[in-house]
């Protein structure tokens, strides 16, 4: 069982710059890797306030210099919205500068106003992605890269650098077109699922879903799984209620993003609600808001239930200032994280 901490870097009120969004993730970042986190992730998002994260790998470069354990990857690489062989080559780069500490994953992309503003095709996306995923892979581990493709053609061409180990970095997938997810299990990929929000008895049907699509491609089992999760530890009522609010507004955020035009004030959303949105009060009571002992008994009951292999945590939702995220990172990784490497070791063993 891995778990790693999850940089969204919204601004989540007018007030906040980005250059104080990106001092806050390193700072988090610098402070995971004390704490004991496996990885940390960086998102890629693109015109909106939702991230100001336009290049993860370009993050994890920068937060790679000030850390010296954590493995450090993009969550994930919107491989159609670039070219691959440059892709390719930053990751190699990341790698060699980072001693090999890089987690690789590559998604389709979902947000259909980040492709018509970057001119590529939205039908496009699983194409490209395979076509790019293929072509990352020739120049990571041949060191050259000859590909004829429907979007890319790439006559014989040299790549100086390339992991350090000579092969692909661990990789995770973030979707589960059976395409896409077939290649992952050509490449022993890690497939990843939101659990955001949820129950885990709510999140159940996503699980079998995937673990269905993982069988549907010849995916070996147990199924490896990566889940995404947000939570805050915080036993201030004020920072409690602030925190259930915040991940409203992301949920509102996530689901005003598949609009082709979504609602924006400059580059800040408008949180538009929607059909079946949870309330504060049910946030509160059954979010992964609130003492270390409500999150570790939550988390450590998810765990045995839908069985991940990765957790990815996410604690940026809440617009509070960084200092107030920082301390609910700190408790966490003292009082919570313990409890569940514990449970995970149990589970393990009993397996």
């Amino acid at each position: 069982m891995q778990f790693a901490y999850f940089n969204l870097m919204s601004m989540n009120h007018q007030g906040e710059t980005p250059a104080e969004v990106l001092a806050n993730t390193v700072r988090q970042v610098r402070l995971a890797e004390e704490l004991g986190f496996d990885a940390t992730w960086f998102a890629e998002h693109h015109f909106s306030n939702a991230s100001i994260c336009a290049s993860p790998l370009l993050m994890a470069m920068h937060c790679a210099a000030v850390t010296s354990r954590i493995l450090l990857g993009p969550a994930v690489v919107v491989l159609p919205l670039h070219h691959p062989l440059r892709v390719a080559q930053e990751v190699a780069m990341l790698d060699q500068i980072s001693g090999g500490r890089v987690l690789l994953g590559f998604g389709p992309g979902h947000q259909p106003h980040e492709f018509r503003s970057l001119q590529v095709p939205l039908e496009s996306r699983y194409a490209r992605l395979l076509e790019g995923w293929d072509i990352v892979e020739q120049a990571l581990t041949t060191g050259r890269v000859h590909h004829l493709g429907e979007h890319y053609r790439i006559e014989d061409t040299p790549v100086a650098a390339r992991t350090l180990s000579g092969r692909m970095p661990p990789m995770y997938v973030a979707t589960a077109t059976p395409a896409v997810l077939a290649r992952g299990v050509r490449a022993g990929a890690t497939p990843m699922i939101s659990q955001g929000y949820r129950t885990g008895t709510q999140a159940l049907p996503m699980r079998q879903a995937m673990l269905d699509a993982w069988r549907g491609v010849g995916g070996a089992e147990p199924l490896p799984l990566g889940i995404q999760r947000y939570l805050f530890v915080t036993e201030d009522a004020a920072e409690a209620r602030q925190a259930a609010e915040g991940l409203l507004a992301l949920a509102r955020n996530t689901v005003a993003l598949r609009a082709a035009l979504p609602a924006r004030d400059g580059v800040h959303l408008r949180a538009v609600p929607f059909q079946g949105e949870p309330t504060v009060e049910w946030l509160l009571e059954h979010g992964l808001i609130g003492a270390p002992g409500k999150i570790a008994e939550q988390l450590a009951g998810d765990m045995r239930l839908l069985r991940p292999t990765h957790y990815s945590l996410y604690m940026g939702f809440t617009g509070l200032a960084g200092a107030a995220v920082e301390r609910s990172l700190t408790r966490f990784g003292r009082e919570v994280l313990p409890l569940l490497r514990r449970a995970a070791e149990a589970e393990a063993l009993a397996a």
